[in-house]
């Protein structure tokens, strides 16, 4: 894990809470280590296919049962933010509801749509921007449960900058990614807080953010996540990992971006008609998973570092407990995990056409649904 986006960090993609692309790591396919399995990828078209399935653990009646492959693109390669469905792997919740789990690493969130839009596998993890983008290109996808009940990307700034408000970054080196949408965030929350943008400087440096603001090369991190960069800053610079007091930390729904979701669950039109009772089955082993992994984020951070040892247990376990607190909501307290209010969506579609993320509208009841949460009727 990493801050930022990027070769090691939660990919951000096409926006908001996408930073995930970590270096391969090992984890275990019918008792085998994992990292053999990763180190023995092959590029497929945009993709690379991580060999790690839920039979890793299976018992003897388990294995003797008859599973149904199901196919699950990853943000990118295995980090702690699949936290939920490695230890449901891990602990067969998976093989309980009929279900032997491949999961896929793709190049880039983009890649996992183009997956389940074309069949190549049955469910991806993608965030609600990548979602309405796609929509808008007419991909045929659908979010059908999201794991964060809301975006937390923002501006971290360290707390010996003295920086207590958003206009205090003017005259300042914002590193930023580049990804359109957290950009158009960020301009947005910096307006909001009566900044003027023409002396903010706003660089865009791609995924090496944190060494910049470590080596004050930057001043502020401008498209950090709550649950990412502030645990591995904390350890960068000798720090608890859960010690808030090092830094300052702006979120950007506090300044009038609406709030959006992240991780979602999204699969394609074709595939939910054929096979709805598939992906119940699916929801009510992750949801299992999450249940778990929040009750448990010691245990679950040890689940994650089994398969993939790079990972800070320190960091690992903060990011966890951050990640829990964003996976709950009115919505989910009333309706179970992964819920998701089509109004949020409503919203987000208009922030993102005024600003011109999309150039038409986007009809979200299309691209959103929960009724694979609910039993079937």
């Amino acid at each position: 894990m990493t801050g930022a986006a990027g070769p090691a960090g939660p990919t951000r993609g096409g926006g908001a809470d996408t930073k995930h692309n970590g270096d391969a790591a090992s984890v275990q396919s019918q008792g085998k280590d994992i990292m053999s399995a990763l180190q023995r990828l092959k590029p497929l078209a945009c993709v690379a296919v991580a060999a790690l399935t839920s039979t890793l653990a299976l018992s003897g009646s388990a294995l003797s049962a008859e599973l149904t492959k199901f196919r699950y693109a990853l943000i990118a390669n295995p980090g702690i933010w699949d936290a939920a469905v490695i230890n449901a792997m891990d602990r067969n919740f998976f093989a309980d509801e009929g279900l032997e789990v491949e999961l896929i690493s793709p190049n880039s969130p983009a890649d996992g749509l183009k997956l389940v839009a074309s069949g190549g596998a049955e469910l991806a993890t993608a965030h609600s921007t990548d979602v309405i983008i796609a929509r808008s290109k007419d991909l045929p996808v659908v979010s059908i449960a999201t794991n964060h009940q809301t975006g937390t990307t923002g501006v971290l700034v360290p707390a010996e900058s003295g920086v207590k408000d958003l206009k205090d970054l003017e005259g300042k080196n914002v590193g930023v990614t580049g990804i359109p949408f957290n950009k158009v965030m960020l301009e947005h929350s910096l307006q909001t807080a009566g900044a003027d943008l023409s002396k903010v400087n706003i660089v865009t440096v791609g995924f090496t953010q944190m060494p910049l603001l470590l080596s004050k090369r930057i001043d502020a991190l401008g498209d950090a996540i709550s649950w990412d960069e502030p645990p591995i800053y904390n350890v960068q610079i000798n720090k608890p990992a859960d010690d808030k007091s090092t830094y300052t930390y702006f979120t950007f729904t506090d300044y009038g971006v609406p709030r959006f979701y992240t991780f979602g669950l999204v699969a394609g039109e074709e595939a939910l008609g054929k096979n709805p009772d598939l992906y119940r089955a699916f929801l009510r082993a992750w949801r299992k998973g999450v249940e778990w992994m929040m009750a448990n984020p010691a245990e679950a951070a040890d689940g994650v570092i089994k398969h993939v040892p790079s990972i800070s247990k320190e960091e690992g376990v903060v990011s966890l407990k951050e990640i829990a607190r964003i996976s709950v909501s009115p919505e989910t307290e009333a309706n179970g995990i992964g819920w998701q209010d089509a109004g949020v969506w409503e919203k987000q579609e208009k922030f993102m056409l005024e600003n011109g993320l999309i150039s038409t509208d986007v009809d979200v009841s299309k691209a959103v649904t929960n009724d694979y949460l609910k039993p079937a009727p």
